[in-house]
């Protein structure tokens, strides 16, 4: 990039050329201003501005109404889950912690869990053990991959854009209970009708005018609301605004209401996950192990309420 300093309306260029010899043709790939860059910032800051007034502004509401919340969503029978057929896929150097939640942690942390790069100082970092319901599912979840085999004749491992290395796919057993069962839009609908009641301030209005954004529509219906803790681009709040997705706030909600797991229908596999609140096994029944034919020096072979805070 070059800049031409002899004039005050500077313009700026990035170019390329077949080589770096003298001589050679330059090609411009991108031309702007310095009033360019300005307005560029405004925007970038215009546009943060109001996602964070919006999540703020509704979790005011929720705050106000967080006892309810929690009675509501505490309405839904739990269910247990089996874990015959169950499994997990982790990185080769994880292998022999294969049962530990810690990568969960791991920047801004997964879809049903804070990590510890969303701002600590008000969104506190709590781990989830994410298990599929079948291998297909767990590979696919593991690696990102949507729901084909192929696509141009290309394999799911070489679409995968990102190095994973060497991986480990385990099988597990034992049982979660108190699992709130997500597979089910109904079971949302004692908090729909609370947070149905939300509205907006002329405050977060203002801002998206000005950000240039739609006047956001709330979530009104279990089917739109379980709709939004499934969007496959959740990360985006989290990476570009540092407050959690709304998948993120069920989960802190659900934690605070008392149960254990979350069960969900993969948005990649054709199978079920569960997102395991490890923290919450400390009074529980539930065994979440890992079946016959693990190596002698795995650390932990099964998490229960007597090792639970301990991984």
């Amino acid at each position: 990039m070059s800049r031409k300093t002899k004039r005050p309306n500077w313009t700026a260029d990035l170019r390329i050329g077949r080589s770096q010899k003298p001589g050679e043709a330059l090609y411009d790939l991108d031309r702007f201003s310095d009033g360019n860059i300005q307005q560029w910032q405004s925007y970038g800051l215009a546009v943060r501005d109001f996602h964070y007034a919006l999540f703020f502004d509704l979790e005011g509401q929720r705050a106000a109404r967080h006892k309810e919340l929690r009675r509501a969503l505490q309405r839904s029978q739990p269910i247990t889950v089996p874990l015959h057929g169950w499994c997990r896929l982790v990185n080769f150097k994880f292998a022999l912690e294969a049962l530990s939640p810690a990568g969960s942690l791991r920047w801004v942390g997964q879809r049903f869990n804070f990590g510890g790069e969303i701002d600590p100082g008000l969104f506190a970092p709590f781990p989830a053990l994410y298990l599929a319901e079948n291998f297909e599912t767990a590979f696919r979840e593991y690696h990102g991959l949507p729901q084909y085999k192929q696509r141009n004749g290309l394999s799911p491992e070489e679409l995968d854009l990102e190095d994973r290395g060497s991986w480990a796919s385990v099988q597990l057993a034992g049982s979660v209970s108190n699992v709130f069962d997500l597979t089910k839009a109904s079971n949302l609908r004692s908090m729909c009708r609370i947070i149905s009641k939300f509205n907006l301030s002329d405050r977060v209005k203002r801002l998206a005018v000005k950000a240039r954004k739609p006047i956001p529509i709330l979530v009104k219906t279990p089917t739109e609301l379980l709709n939004s803790f499934m969007s496959i681009d959740w990360k985006s709040w989290p990476v570009h605004f540092d407050v959690p997705a709304n998948s993120q706030v069920f989960a802190k909600m659900i934690v605070d209401a008392g149960f254990e797991a979350i069960l969900y229908r993969s948005v990649k596999g054709s199978g079920k996950c569960l997102a395991v609140f490890t923290r919450q096994m400390v009074n529980s029944d539930s065994r979440i192990a890992l079946d016959e034919g693990y190596p002698p020096h795995v650390r932990f072979v099964e998490i229960n309420a007597t090792n639970c805070l301990e991984i």
